[in-house]
């Protein structure tokens, strides 16, 4: 009597393990193919959109595109004046996450500094 409650519990515990692991491994396929780095996915996670709001231009010659919000952080890349830059999140105290197409990269731009 309870090998026949047991076999059912079995195989539901074994497809329900299955599905789980095919959910994981289909949820972690990104279609962003252009993404090139670790620190470039995480840059991408903060976003909630790969949709720009607007854009902007660079400032001046070698303004930093940098990995967080912050001039304590590290440059990814220095743009030159008037490079364009697709403003992904502003968060209205001064930094944006943005995209700058003539780089291919992704990172954090001071909002003083654009136009």
């Amino acid at each position: 009597m309870k090998t026949r409650r047991i076999i059912p519990m079995l195989a539901f515990a074994f497809f329900s393990v299955l599905f789980l692991a095919f959910a994981t491994v289909a949820q972690a396929q990104t279609p962003e193919a252009a993404v090139k780095s670790s620190q470039q996915k995480a840059i991408l996670a903060e976003t909630w959109t790969l949709t720009p709001q607007r854009t902007a231009k660079a400032g001046f010659t070698g303004l930093p595109l940098r990995n967080c919000e912050g001039i304590y952080c590290g440059k990814l890349a220095e743009m030159p004046m008037g490079a364009q830059i697709d403003i992904l999140v502003d968060d209205r105290e001064g930094w944006a996450l943005a995209h700058v197409p003539s780089l291919n990269l992704y990172g954090w731009v001071n909002t003083n500094n654009i136009y």
